[in-house]
């Protein structure tokens, strides 16, 4: 679909530009830092609830959108790394190709952990597994090659929420229903540093996750060029960063012409089929080597070369990738997503997972 930046510069003034006495690059920055702004937000909130220094943290984006947005968003939340990965409009799509085939099945019944049975256990699990198991062997998965998962969500008795707690693996259902007591308090000390000896436990919710073999190409998945391209740079663009920076003259990369161990400073933009990563004047990023971009952000009163109070705890790159479940789930900290054209928070997941996708999402 070709792009008819005249039409558009026109709809923004008109519309949103001359009402409010704004030139079109202010008025189309306006709405660029309102999306930005948005998402910060959400990640604020989410992370005081959970207690996460997502400045700690590095974040991974991908989707059409999410190239385009992630330093800026990265740089509210005084985030120090963003990575781009390869092929990231299409990381959705890839997912779907690589996970394994999976069913989650879960079931409501409450009941106080003292007056569970080792067999009322078992048989509540079994039901739910039965279920999810064959679903996959409908679809052609053995059963020797289907593994199991099994959560319950647990509270203190008369709580009006519950934390999950995964049920180890073993075949004596009443050694497995000892340890849940103490896996539930280890869980809720975790996020609220006080337990309650005292209290009644109860579960809630009974949950099955069932998993097939990743499929061969999961580990495959990397930017391979056809033939060599002559050059990388395509030219440079005059682009608005708002009041701070103004207008900059942005140099532009094919980013397929890219190779590992190559750094660009910004400004720049960075063009690929399904998007294109906006690199502000004091970025700059680097190619590792499965030519994924990592860009080292830089916040005002620190060294040129990006300076960062706190450390990420790790670095993130695409080795630690994890194909799971249905979708490509970085095991990064944060990951910046988008669908529908849209950037919303949808919720967070295990392992200090950020998942930031589209209202059809919620």
């Amino acid at each position: 679909m070709t792009l008819d930046v005249e039409a558009a510069r026109d709809v923004i003034t008109r519309r949103i530009g001359q009402p409010l006495g704004l030139t079109p690059a202010a008025a189309a920055w306006g709405i660029h830092e309102i999306i930005n702004e948005d998402v910060a937000r959400a990640f604020r909130v989410h992370a005081a609830e959970r207690g996460v220094d997502y400045r700690r943290c590095s974040m991974i984006a991908f989707g059409g959108s999410g190239p385009i947005h992630a330093l800026r968003v990265a740089r509210k939340l005084r985030i120090p790394r963003v990575v781009f990965p390869v092929g990231a409009g299409v990381m959705s799509a890839v997912g779907l190709l690589v996970s394994p085939l999976s069913f989650d099945a879960a079931r409501s019944h409450r009941v106080l952990l003292d007056e569970l049975k080792p067999e009322s256990f078992e048989q509540l699990f079994q039901s739910l597994v039965d279920e999810a198991v064959g679903h996959l062997q409908t679809a052609g998965v053995p059963r020797a090659a289907i593994a199991v998962e099994r959560r319950v969500d647990m509270r203190y008795e008369g709580q009006g929420f519950e934390i999950e707690v995964r049920v180890p693996e073993g075949s004596d259902q009443a050694a497995l229903l000892e340890t849940l007591p103490a896996r539930f308090q280890e869980r809720y000390a975790e996020l609220f540093t006080v337990t309650s000896n005292s209290q009644p436990l109860e579960i809630v919710n009974w949950k099955v996750a069932v998993t097939g073999p990743r499929p061969p190409m999961a580990d495959a998945y990397r930017l391979q060029a056809t033939a060599p391209i002559a050059g990388t740079r395509k030219g440079v663009r005059s682009v608005h960063f708002g009041e701070a920076s103004g207008d900059a003259e942005a140099t532009v990369y094919d980013r397929y012409g890219l190779s590992p161990g190559d750094e660009i400073r910004g400004p720049a933009l960075i063009e690929e089929r399904e998007s294109t990563c906006v690199i502000g004047p004091t970025d700059r990023v680097r190619v590792d080597g499965r030519l994924n971009l990592v860009a080292e952000l830089a916040y005002e009163g620190s060294p040129h070369e990006g300076h960062r109070s706190r450390q990420p705890r790790h670095h993130v790159g695409p080795a630690d990738l994890d194909h799971r479940r249905g979708a490509l789930r970085p095991r990064a900290d944060l990951v910046l997503v988008e669908r529908a054209g849209q950037l919303r928070p949808l919720r967070l997941a295990l392992q200090r997972q950020w998942h930031v996708a589209g209202p059809g999402n919620l």
